[in-house]
């Protein structure tokens, strides 16, 4: 017998939270748990698909391979959050890299497990394509702030989403910079002009999240 792993907090936040008991069993016989140091990296933009990888802890970050000489950082994952659906059920190369920001601890659903899940259960098709779905809701909302919001709500909006209960964001200034495509001292500016107003507390290393309220005020600002 092949011992069940424990899915937790997996099973309780995130797309696997929301499938079927039969589903969370399965995924329990199969997924491993695996663990990445702060820059490591779980897979490369051009890669063969080993499967999904879920985030039970840590922080995650995703870039894509774009011309310029620094691949582009698009996403820093929180968790519950799953990827590798897209180039697994295209059967496609990975698309983006994927690092751990921080360390971390992924559940692994490997390539072998979901294709012989697949064969002799058609019906679970769906339950990816929900994943799929999810994850490109996600991009175009993505898309939709860069085009339409100014970056002091792109800015709110990250900080509310990455700070933890002590509202401490685990991101340094230069990564956060990275992440919404802004110049270093747009942010700076931006940063200084929260921290006046009494959002948050700033230095080179550490962003906290003083007043939430202040910040939701600016997160839809156009």
């Amino acid at each position: 017998m092949v011992k069940r792993a424990n899915l937790s907090p997996l099973d309780e936040v995130g797309w696997l939270a929301e499938q079927s008991n039969d589903f969370k069993e399965w995924a329990g016989q199969v997924a491993r748990w695996k663990t990445f140091k702060k820059g490591q990296f779980i897979y490369h933009a051009g890669d063969r698909s080993d499967g999904l990888y879920g985030l039970a802890s840590g922080s995650l970050q995703i870039t894509f391979p774009l011309v310029a000489e620094e691949p582009v950082v698009i996403h820093r994952a929180e968790i519950g959050f799953w990827i590798g659906d897209a180039a697994e059920l295209a059967n496609l190369p990975r698309m983006v890299t994927l690092m751990a920001a921080s360390q971390a601890r992924l559940l692994h659903l490997p390539s072998s497990a979901v294709k012989i899940l697949l064969a002799n259960k058609p019906e679970q098709w769906r339950c990816f394509y929900e994943l799929n779905t999810s994850n490109l809701h996600a991009a175009v909302a993505q898309l939709a702030e860069v085009l339409a919001l100014t970056v002091r709500a792109r800015v709110c909006r990250r900080l509310l989403a990455l700070s933890n209960r002590d509202g401490f964001a685990a991101i340094t200034q230069d990564d956060l910079a990275r992440l919404l495509g802004v110049a270093r001292p747009t942010l700076r500016r931006c940063l200084a002009d929260l921290e006046v107003r009494g959002a948050i507390e700033t230095n080179y290393r550490k962003l906290r999240v003083i007043d939430a309220n202040i910040l939701r005020v600016y997160k839809d600002e156009q």
